[in-house]
């Protein structure tokens, strides 16, 4: 069954409930489904041990783990929890840190909701989950009719972007029209937490007289898709759902 489900899906990010031996090679990423009460190692049976058993503990690196926030869990944990039942773990930001989770459901958190600083304990938890990207640099060269883009990013999440979305270069004018678009081969999902990568494309220009402004995005496949959005401040304030990267005066 595995075989034929790491063959079937090339494109979709698949998990399984238990790290093993028999899916280690496989293409697939890891559904801790009792997190933050099982999660951390310890007893031998836990999610994290299971995990070192198999060999599996950097496997984040190029397939996302997710899971579900254990339900007895889910409606005291952001406020009071050594007050949760039970005798597990308890510890959310100790196990976002080890699993590297992308993403967890969490019911309660819509019905029937946080309020006060359990709402804030728990957003803060959402947004430890995954990834940050974050533009620190951007260098540009133009040469003849081209140039030469080079954008370094950083990611201040705990896991990589999990979808080979097509990274896109325009170019917009002053009217805040983009003139042309670049498809560049660059993979976000390259971009490792604490390991800062540099985005390089030769660009040919072919754009009119004047001046320009470059922004970037990752091309969501979807229609109608939520667009990605870098933890930057120029973020949608030329284009909405790109990123300003900077100005270029073709002459």
């Amino acid at each position: 069954m595995l075989n034929a489900y790491d063959d079937a899906f090339d494109r979709t990010r698949l998990m399984v409930r238990y790290p093993g031996a028999d899916n280690k090679a496989h293409d697939l990423g890891y559904h801790d489904d009792s997190f933050a009460y099982s999660t951390l190692p310890g007893p031998g049976w836990h999610f994290m041990d299971l995990m070192r058993q198999a060999g599996t503990t950097d496997k984040w690196r190029t397939n996302p783990n997710g899971g579900e926030l254990r339900p007895e869990l889910q409606g005291c944990l952001f406020n009071s929890p050594m007050d949760c039942p039970g005798d597990g773990d308890k510890d959310f930001g100790t196990s976002v840190a080890q699993t590297h989770a992308t993403w967890l459901l969490n019911h309660h958190a819509f019905s029937p909701g946080y309020t006060g600083a359990a709402y804030d304990q728990a957003l803060k938890g959402a947004k430890s989950l995954g990834y940050e990207l974050r533009v620190t640099a951007v260098r540009t060269e133009q040469r003849g009719r081209g140039l030469d883009l080079a954008v370094r990013i950083s990611n201040d999440g705990v896991a990589p972007f999990p979808y080979d979305w097509p990274v896109q270069v325009a170019a917009a004018g002053r009217d805040g029209r983009i003139a042309r678009t670049w498809t560049t081969s660059r993979k976000l999902t390259r971009v490792m937490p604490g390991e800062p990568a540099e985005l390089t494309a030769s660009l040919p220009l072919g754009l009119p007289k004047g001046d320009h402004t470059l922004v970037l995005r990752a091309a969501n496949p979807l229609r109608n898709g939520v667009p990605l959005r870098f933890a930057n401040a120029d973020q949608d304030t030329t284009v909405p759902g790109w990123l300003t990267l900077g100005r270029i005066n073709v002459s």
